[in-house]
């Protein structure tokens, strides 16, 4: 036979809060008045009423309240019908008190920007590097001034050529009137005649010498034929030793002379043996 054993449960109760002790006294004290509404105190002293059924309220509250209800009658708004100290009543049509709070949002504050910061290794005296000089300490020891660059002097000019001999002077000069006509008595590039060509081209290196070619071989210093050298003079005598004609010796047996009539200046051999040389500058 099996016996069924009825299991038991627990009763439902009523969950308890602080306001469970207030509203037991105000529902004993007050009756059917507690049916209408429960008023609670809150933290802060904020007063939170519960709307009931308005039909259920008697028209009038009682006359009589607990003392312990009296305590919080002097904090109960005339919301809710308190005509005198100590007394709760409830009105036909209640009000709900609504309380409400305005929030503004504070401005979130600016991010900040933190720098990154960058680890260096700390470098010792032993890890820097060491550069070897070339250059001795005591070449720098003391601050030198800046090198002043100095151009190079400029080469001297090349010295310039020694004037040629007087006698190489005179030949030039001689052989830049070939070609002049004999004239007799004539003394200048337009006509020639013998003494007049040598007196010319003396002059043009500063030697005056006389006209005439017997004056020229008196005035000049004999010499010997092996002795005479380029630029000395040439003289043709008669056999009374009288100079008739001259020439500018150009040597190797050769002279500048303006011969005769029809003849130009020019350089030819000596003809004769009959000759003397004399000089009248210092040719040599």
């Amino acid at each position: 036979m099996t016996t069924r054993v009825q299991a038991r449960h627990r009763a439902a109760v009523r969950p308890l809060t602080p306001f469970t002790d207030l509203s037991d006294s105000v529902a004993r004290t007050a009756g059917g008045a507690a049916r209408t509404g429960a008023v609670a105190a809150a933290a802060g002293g904020l007063l939170v009423a519960v709307a009931l059924p308005a039909g259920a309220a008697p028209a009038a509250a009682p006359s009589a309240v607990d003392a312990s209800v009296a305590s919080v009658a002097g904090v109960v708004p005339a919301a809710f019908g308190t005509t005198a100290p100590g007394v709760v009543s409830a009105p036909a049509t209640a009000t709900t008190l609504a309380t409400t709070a305005t929030f503004a949002a504070a401005p979130a504050p600016a991010p900040v920007v933190v720098a990154p910061v960058i680890e260096r290794a700390a470098r010792t005296g032993d890890a820097a590097p060491v550069i070897a000089s070339s250059v001795a300490e005591s070449a720098v020891a003391v601050a030198q001034p800046a090198a002043v660059q100095v151009a190079a002097p400029a080469p001297a000019p090349a010295p310039a050529p020694a004037p040629a001999p007087l006698g190489a002077q005179i030949l030039s000069i001689a052989d830049d009137y070939a070609g002049v006509p004999y004239v007799y008595g004539g003394t200048t590039p337009s006509g020639f005649d013998c003494s007049g060509y040598t007196s010319y081209v003396y002059r043009q290196v500063g030697v005056n010498i006389p006209r005439t070619a017997n004056a020229q071989k008196q005035a000049a210093a004999a010499i010997s034929r092996a002795a005479a050298v380029p630029g000395d003079l040439v003289f043709f005598s008669n056999s009374g030793g009288r100079a008739y004609h001259v020439g500018i010796y150009a040597g190797d047996n050769m002279m500048w002379d303006a011969p005769r009539s029809g003849k130009p200046v020019q350089l030819r051999a000596i003809w004769s043996d009959a000759v003397s040389f004399g000089r009248l500058a210092p040719t040599a």
